[in-house]
């Protein structure tokens, strides 16, 4: 009887738990490798063509990820981004880069093949969120 009781109590304690961490929402942490061909901005910082790692983490209970850009354990370039959905997925992984003044090749989005999710980057100032507009992805990649 003590056995059984004992194990009702730690499945209550678990599945308390469980609704906690379910509560919080998925993290949508990851990374991919990157490979520039040439210079672009990355998070307000010049990044030399080279292969690299771009990483993110999306802060909990928020639509804020921190990014990072990596060379071995070397970060070169770290800042913001939201996390933002469109009505449809996208069908390619993709780096969405602009055009911006006398910046040529400026990071502004990052896109995951099959999914609505995207990282719109902002590149204009360290730790800032970049505003969201109409949550749909804008076009170009390269």
């Amino acid at each position: 009887m003590r056995s059984v009781s004992r194990f009702l109590v730690a499945a209550s304690i678990l599945s308390s738990f469980l609704a906690i961490f379910a509560s919080t929402g998925p993290r949508n942490d990851g990374s991919r490798p990157v490979k520039l061909t040439e210079s672009a901005e990355v998070l307000g910082t010049t990044v030399p063509p080279g292969s690299y790692a771009l990483r993110w983490t999306r802060e909990p209970g928020s639509e804020s990820v921190k990014l990072e850009v990596t060379h071995g354990k070397k970060i070169l370039a770290s800042g913001k981004g939201v996390w933002a959905s469109s009505d449809r997925p996208y069908p390619h992984e993709a780096l969405v880069y602009r055009h911006a003044g006398s910046v040529s090749n400026e990071l502004a989005e990052i896109r995951f093949r099959g999914s609505a999710d995207w990282i719109r980057v902002d590149s204009t100032t360290a730790g800032a969120v970049a505003p969201t507009t109409d949550g749909s992805p804008t076009g170009g990649t390269r």
